[in-house]
């Protein structure tokens, strides 16, 4: 959840950056069924629509993805993750313009997820000058990623004094 929820809070941040008021975890988008995605924009982004996000991580290393071979191709797991977003949130589509975020644990964006960051990026140079406005949310968003992937090994592990051996050379 940790994941989740820091880059919920940097794309949140990027939008911000971007002159873009949005809100994380909305209530009330979806009346019909109750789902509810990461978050929203208050003002029209693309085709005249709000947008409304969600993020999803998938383990590239999982079992499940793994037996689909989606551990073999870069950004394929991610890929089927935004497709899974996109049925989930077909409802909103008439009211807003839907992006699945999807970012494989190894780092693998998928494709909705790689234009999004672009089109943020884009906005961001647009609104504040600077150039490598896309390389640094894409590399923050891979920390987090990274932290998100430490923080689930150390998880596992009932003592971590055992793992102080990796640091002595």
């Amino acid at each position: 959840m940790a994941r989740h929820d820091h880059v919920n809070k940097l794309i949140k941040q990027a939008l911000g950056s971007a002159e873009i008021t949005s809100r994380l975890e909305p209530k009330g988008t979806s009346i019909q069924d109750r789902k509810r995605p990461d978050g929203i924009s208050y003002f029209p982004f693309k085709n005249g629509r709000c947008l409304a996000w969600d993020f999803t991580c998938p383990d590239t290393l999982a079992r499940t993805h793994i037996k689909k071979s989606t551990s073999s191709e870069a950004g394929k797991a991610a890929s089927r993750a935004e497709d899974g977003k996109l049925r989930k949130y077909r409802r909103l589509n008439a009211d807003y313009y839907v992006v699945p975020i999807g970012i494989e644990t190894l780092g693998s964006f998928g494709p909705h997820a790689l234009d999004f960051i672009k089109d943020i990026g884009h906005r961001i140079v647009e609104s504040t000058g600077e150039k490598k406005a896309t390389s640094y949310l894409m590399q923050t968003i891979g920390m987090a990623i990274q932290r998100g992937n430490s923080s689930c090994i150390l998880e596992t592990v009932f003592d971590t004094r055992k793992l102080d051996e990796v640091y002595y050379l």
